[in-house]
């Protein structure tokens, strides 16, 4: 979350990191700032909103000059989304500047032991302890200040850092929190995303923890914070700028929902094979003999509910018991760990915070790790023993879509190769989820052909509603999870899911005339209890909207409108049935004119706890 750029060059700064920051927003958009030198003073100018925002205020209060520069996109964490918190935030002498994504864990202790000295502070933030501690500790010499100061801050945290002394610098600093230099021709770009630098530098380095990037006009540093010279190791963006466009249409999240089909292909292609499934990424560990007593899965959000459908297969498959827990819960709550644990860790961005703790905790215990990420060269696939990447291309929207699908993907093959490597008493199952497999692109994209208009026209009901229930069973209420949770953060919806059985425990109170009930029933063995559920809710006048299969009569008699899915394996449900529901939250959205991509109060990478 929050977005940081810096460039260093003989353009112009302020048209460059305004447009790299335009392609952070997904990152943060509760206020926006940049500061740039012209080699003899550096000028801040911020202010809340969108860069769209600081781009306004910029025309009327421009800066005049400047080829070296720091920019930030904010997601607030530490004070409110105020001008004076948004950053680059500087000291009370003005004489150094930052930009700073994460948390410093200790600032409270730092902030009064600086307040006791007599500095003065105007901010609600834990960053502006960063300027300040760079003016108590100042030597003279920037590099020096820098590195003497880095030890007293505890946390995870990306900085880029600019001295009003030494206005020719640029130093970045990336502490488990994700900060990337650009090398482009004779001029140099930090980032904390490579989506900001597709236009300008084709090859990068990802600056790791202990390491402190110097990029001044005509050298680039990288050394560790001890001083010692690191030659870093340069690797290819391997995105290109139409991974990152619209490509007509209106919004990413659509475009996203859309290419769902691609990126489940891209996911399973050179993994399924014809009569199993090779994941080379895995083959030192599959070589491993199989001592595992227990799997966690261990997730956030959308991808926790990846793992609950993860678990509920492999358990179905495998001999061992498969747990799941929420990331930010596993750290504290956890169960006995040891060697004889596999934790599976999913994180789209690779860097949420909460996951990369959950992991850490993890090899604590000598737990083999295996990651599935989005982002093969992010912190958690450095961190884990091995890593899967889903290879879904880049999702810009807030709210996960492919991510969702391709981490279920990459599960199912993950599953098939554990059972194999185990003889799982699910075995006997893989023949058929193979051929499946093959097919699942194309019932995909059959499922988007099938239910995309007839989920826009549902949408308007939604219109003038403030709660919706989704009920399932089994797999089905995993699903109703996640299509709550994208109806909640795009359509601001008060949705919640129920496993159905559950509804008359107490939730029925709140069935009345009229109110909308998504009943999901796509598992047949499971098809007839629902029914009874959707009975109950039908009794209570609710508007039921069934979910079913191709030539389910017996829902759609009952519901007062049907959405037909194709059918597929039972454990490919969770799938093609997803693809239904992220499209009403996004139809639900825009009807009620929401920003569909840019949630209020959400951020695309949580990397802060």
């Amino acid at each position: 979350m929050s977005g940081i750029v810096g460039y260093i060059g003989k353009s112009s700064a302020e048209s460059i990191l305004l447009d790299c920051l335009t392609h952070l927003d997904y990152r943060g958009y509760d206020s926006a700032g940049i500061a740039i030198s012209n080699q003899e003073k550096i000028e801040i100018r911020k202010e809340i909103g969108r860069i769209e925002d600081l781009k306004t205020l910029l025309e009327m209060e421009p800066i005049t000059g400047g080829n070296i520069g720091i920019g930030h996109t904010r997601w607030a964490s530490h004070g409110s989304p105020t001008i004076s918190n948004a950053h680059p935030l500087s000291d009370d002498q003005s004489q150094f500047y930052v930009v700073h994504n994460g948390i410093i864990e200790n600032y409270r202790q730092l902030k009064n032991e600086l307040i006791t000295k007599g500095h003065v502070f105007c901010t609600d933030t834990d960053t502006e302890v960063i300027p300040h501690l760079l003016v108590q500790h100042d030597t003279g010499n920037f590099e020096e200040t820098v590195r003497k100061v880095l030890p007293l801050l505890k946390g995870s945290f990306a900085l880029a850092i600019m001295s009003k002394h030494q206005p020719d610098t640029i130093i970045g600093i990336s502490q488990e929190n994700p900060l990337i230099i650009g090398f482009g021709q004779n001029e140099a770009f930090l980032s904390s995303d490579i989506s900001a630098l597709l236009s300008y530098a084709k090859e990068i380095y990802p600056i790791k923890n202990g390491e402190i990037a110097i990029l001044k006009a005509n050298e680039i540093k990288v050394q560790t914070i001890e001083g010692e010279t690191i030659k870093p190791e340069k690797r290819i963006i391997e995105w290109t700028e139409d991974d990152f466009s619209l490509q007509g249409y209106e919004h990413y999240m659509l475009k996203e929902i859309m290419e769902q089909p691609k990126a489940i292909k891209n996911t399973l292609e050179g993994r399924l094979t014809e009569n199993g499934v090779n994941i080379p990424e895995l083959e030192p560990f599959l070589k491993e003999s199989f001592e595992y007593r227990k799997i966690d899965i261990v997730a956030n959000g959308t991808s926790y509910h990846s793992g609950m459908i993860g678990k509920k297969v492999m358990e179905t498959l495998l001999d061992i018991p498969v747990e799941v827990s929420i990331s930010s819960e596993f750290r504290y709550e956890h169960g006995p760990l040891s060697e004889k644990n596999l934790v599976i860790v999913i994180s789209q961005s690779g860097e949420t915070a909460d996951t990369l703790s959950a992991l850490r905790e993890a090899k604590q215990y000598g737990c083999k790790t295996i990651a599935i990420t989005n982002k093969r060269r992010g912190n958690i696939a450095r961190k884990a023993d091995y890593t899967i990447c889903t290879n879904a291309g880049p999702e810009l929207a807030v709210p996960a879509t492919k991510a969702y699908t391709t981490q279920i993907t990459a599960l199912y093959l993950l599953a098939i190769a554990l059972t194999e490597k185990t003889k799982g008493h699910g075995l006997d199952r893989i023949p058929e989820m193979l051929k499946e497999l093959h097919q699942l692109p194309e019932e995909v994209e059959k499922t988007l052909i099938m239910t995309q208009d007839a989920i826009d026209q549902f949408a308007q009901v939604t219109e003038d509603q403030y709660r919706l229930f989704l009920i399932g069973r089994g797999l089905d209420y995993v699903l109703a999870l996640e299509g709550a949770l994208k109806l909640q953060e795009v359509a601001y919806l008060h949705a919640d899911a129920y496993a159905a059985g559950e509804m008359k425990h107490g939730t029925m109170a709140l069935i009345t005339p009229g109110v909308p009930v998504i009943a999901l029933s796509t598992q047949k063995h499971l098809r007839d209890k629902t029914i009874s559920n959707i009975k109950e809710i039908k009794a209570r006048d609710a508007f039921v909207v069934g979910v079913t299969t191709i030539g389910d009569d017996d829902v759609s008699e009952i519901v007062d409108e049907v959405m037909y899915i194709p059918e597929v394996h039972p454990f490919l449900m969770p799938i093609i049935a997803a693809i239904p529901l992220q499209l009403l939250a996004y139809y639900a959205g825009t009807v009620r004119g929401y920003n569909v991509d840019r949630p209020r109060n959400l951020a695309k990478s949580l990397t802060v706890e």
